[in-house]
């Protein structure tokens, strides 16, 4: 058997290899990690956002399978075309992200409709539109960040220090004079994901976004909070800094979110430029939820002592929400303490003073299912609260 030969067998099993994995992908796009469970959740993660790629690998697999098994195709004609149909129906499949994305366009501009009125975007003035992106999806955008107007970032500016922890945020600010730009200053805090016991600012908190924003006139605090021992419920997510562990519970997160709002409206907004009467609550995933707790909460009884009264909030933008707190993360269960329970519960503390909610959703997600969001906004709307859901299909 000569070297070429040798090559094209292992050329041929590589692609093979590939098509498999974009099998897999293709799973993972059209049923999540709810389907498998296991690790399977964690890869999900990734899968959405990759789709393109794999679909870029598979089509390219595919061409080099047909052209390695072109002499094939007389004798073995059944083989041939067997294998270029799976190749080119994987590559499909790994497709239906993209392919979905007018259907999210439209949603998302049905949903601000039955929000704010037909004539919403009528209402935003020219000179701020021309800040706006030309159009809502840029497929360079897989491979690329967002394009961004200059910002500056400072980052471990320390705001907190207590209970064994210290608490660092980074700021992100405007370089033009934010009152030139849509942002005007307005605040936003951002908060991570990593289910209430790991995770941390900085690389795994949409800093592409957080620069994008703070391009356009925001002042974006990416801030910590104490963690959840994860030694007693979970795993440690990369990057998550040992001085922010502690014997928490999610009522002492909500209080630390609680004492940079205070620092904020003392000190931080001066500082960075920040307008306190225009403040927004950003996060992901566990961060999604402190956000609304903090957002749909700062006017709840409960939290009456927590969130600084000198800042007017205008809006919740949660990614992948949770509704309400897990009870084990909290000093007392639903049974024991209703009344505590409720205070971490998003539904619970809306009504009709509270401000819009933008909620970002996949449709796959395997942590936080569809189902739950859409009722959620359901709730929300019932309370009186102007709620968009953006759904995006396979994610």
């Amino acid at each position: 058997m000569n070297k070429i030969k040798i090559l094209k067998i292992i050329i041929g099993m590589l692609s093979i290899l590939v098509l498999i994995g974009g099998g897999f992908w293709a799973f993972m796009l059209f049923f999540g990690g709810r389907a498998l469970g296991g690790i399977t959740i964690v890869i999900e993660e990734f899968v959405a956002q990759s789709s393109v790629l794999m679909l870029g690998l598979c089509i390219a697999v595919t061409l080099l399978l047909m052209k390695l098994l072109a002499s094939r195709r007389v004798d073995h004609p059944k083989q041939y075309y067997a294998i270029i149909f799976i190749g080119l129906t994987i590559s499909g499949l790994n497709a239906a992200s993209l392919l979905a994305t007018p259907y999210t366009i439209i949603n998302a501009n049905q949903e601000f409709d039955d929000a704010f009125g037909l004539n919403w975007e009528n209402s935003i003035p020219s000179n701020i539109r021309n800040y706006f992106l030309p159009t809502p999806y840029f497929f360079s955008s897989h491979f690329l960040s967002i394009p961004e107007r200059e910002f500056t970032v400072e980052t471990d500016v320390l705001f907190y220090t207590g209970e064994n922890i210290s608490l660092y945020f980074d700021v992100y600010t405007p370089v033009k004079p934010a009152s030139q730009l849509p942002g005007n200053g307005s605040i936003i805090i951002n908060l991570h994901p990593g289910a209430w016991m790991s995770g941390g600012k900085g690389t795994w908190n949409m800093i592409s976004t957080s620069k994008y924003l703070a391009g356009q006139g925001y002042v974006v605090f990416d801030i910590e909070y104490g963690l959840i021992d994860w030694f007693e419920y979970g795993a440690e997510a990369p990057d998550t800094p040992e001085y922010v562990m502690g014997n928490f519970t999610i009522e002492d997160q909500v209080r630390h979110i609680g004492i940079f709002t205070n620092r904020c409206a003392s000190e931080f907004a001066a500082t960075y430029g920040g307008n306190l009467d225009s403040v927004y609550y950003m996060g992901r995933s566990a961060g999604a939820h402190l956000a609304g707790v903090g957002g749909l909460g700062y006017n709840y009884d409960f939290h009456n002592t927590t969130f600084n009264p000198n800042m007017t909030v205008k809006g919740i933008i949660p990614l992948y929400p949770p509704s309400a707190a897990p009870e084990l993360l909290l000093k007392e269960n639903k049974t024991k303490n209703p009344d505590l329970y409720n205070a971490y519960d998003l539904v619970h503390l809306a009504d009709n003073q509270d401000p819009p909610v933008l909620i970002f959703q996949g449709t796959s997600d395997g942590q936080v299912w569809i189902e739950e969001v859409e009722e959620l906004e359901e709730n929300l709307e019932a309370k009186g609260v102007d709620c968009c859901l953006l759904k995006f299909p396979f994610a």
